[in-house]
């Protein structure tokens, strides 16, 4: 077995079996004060399936339901949802993020999530330097 072979096996074998989920989100629900430029960040515990990962399986919503433009990535690996804001954040409004229709390579649903985070009045350009 090569070093290399012998990598992806440790690396498959490390990958829990059964239903995939959100392990980390950021910003973490419940966050206030958040940057009102920052990004939505979803690690996943199996590489996502890249035709699952659109706004309508990924998105961020304002407390009232209007849906905040943005733009959806997923990193090479497959396993980070990058959600971008077309605009800045509104203020001290919850924003609520939900992920529910996702799928990961092997076809199994990832579990629903939804968490929520507050903008404060500051966005990252705000600061000096």
């Amino acid at each position: 077995m090569t070093p290399r072979s012998h990598a992806a096996t440790a690396l498959r074998a490390a990958l829990p079996e059964g239903p995939a989920w959100v392990t980390r989100i950021d910003p973490r629900d419940g966050a206030t004060g958040v940057f009102r430029d920052a990004l939505v960040l979803a690690r996943l515990s199996h590489p996502a399936d890249a035709a699952t990962v659109h706004l309508g399986s990924f998105r961020v919503e304002e407390s009232d339901g209007a849906e905040v433009p943005g733009e959806l990535l997923l990193s090479p690996d497959g396993r980070l949802v990058i959600w971008t804001a077309a605009r800045l954040l509104a203020p001290g409004i919850e924003h609520l993020v939900t992920a529910d229709g996702l799928k990961d390579r092997k076809g199994r649903e990832v579990a629903p999530h939804r968490s929520r985070f507050v903008p404060g009045a500051l966005a990252r350009s705000d600061l000096p330097g």
